[in-house]
């Protein structure tokens, strides 16, 4: 079988060599983190890993299992490094960008919406709900206001390695919890961690139990906990399409996504 330039045959996978990622492994054995394929072997073009037979469970477990193995994978290569302002400040220019565009792009929206004389369902629900997509955007500035003054004195900052592409596509529970694709690895914070798999599927799931599990093994601080809350209460941009069924079920999906956030950031406070 050939899937994503991964060939499976005889119970082995084969990939492209990647030497970043097989040093990693090296890196992660060393601090006790073994949850990945085994390399049987290696050439010049290809590695060799073992075929994990995935486990059926329910979606829920899967996602306990894999915050789990997350939290293992953070707790055992934590490090302190040294850091400036200039970096948290460039965090906080980055975010603070985006959040500005959103609140025009989305007072454009509501402004051009009022002036209609008869609105189609779509415009309807974006006008019966834009006090929470409002409301969003402007407790995500003010936390990030708050962030930077908590951050921007620090010298040290706490960083481990970051698989940095969680899904549950990349996880196998099987006779031991894998991470797979460990290509686009990062040194950086846990949140980038936590929050992409939040906004990729884990928001599906009861995420508040998902960092329960997780802060179990591996406790956040104040100032990571406060980042996570802001990424994840900044709303994704709505944009409409030539299709009034699609823009009605994409607006209510923006509207549940916003509401969950909500719970979990007064439940991550």
């Amino acid at each position: 079988m050939n899937k994503n330039n991964v060939v499976i045959k005889d119970n082995k996978v084969i990939k492209k060599r990647n030497d970043r990622v097989l040093e990693l492994y090296d890196y992660l054995s060393s601090r006790g983190f073994d949850n990945y394929p085994n390399v049987l072997n290696k050439n010049d073009e290809t590695i060799e890993s073992e075929y994990i037979k995935e486990s059926n469970i329910y979606e829920e477990c899967e996602g306990e299992e894999l915050i789990k193995t997350i939290s293992a994978l953070h707790s055992k290569t934590v490090e302190y490094k040294s850091t400036s302002k200039n970096k948290y400040r460039q965090i906080y220019d980055s975010i603070s960008g985006n959040i500005e565009y959103l609140k025009e792009y989305y007072e454009n929206m509501i402004s051009d919406i009022e002036e209609e004389e008869y609105m189609k369902s779509s415009h309807y629900l974006i006008a019966r709900n834009y006090t929470i997509i409002d409301s969003s955007i402007k407790y995500s500035s003010r936390a990030l206001k708050t962030w930077f003054n908590k951050v921007s004195d620090k010298s040290k900052e706490r960083v481990c390695i970051v698989h940095n592409n969680i899904s549950s596509s990349h996880f196998i529970k099987g006779d031991k919890n894998c991470l797979l694709s460990f290509d686009n690895y990062l040194v950086d914070t846990p949140i980038l961690d936590l929050y992409k798999y939040y906004k990729r599927e884990g928001y599906k799931l009861d995420f508040n139990r998902l960092l329960d599990i997780y802060e179990n093994n591996f406790k956040l601080l104040d100032e990571e906990k406060l980042l996570l809350n802001v990424l994840v209460s900044i709303p994704p941009k709505i944009i409409e399409v030539n299709n009034e069924y699609l823009n009605c079920k994409n607006i209510r999906s923006l509207i549940n996504y916003i509401n969950i956030s909500i719970n979990v950031v007064n439940n991550n406070k």
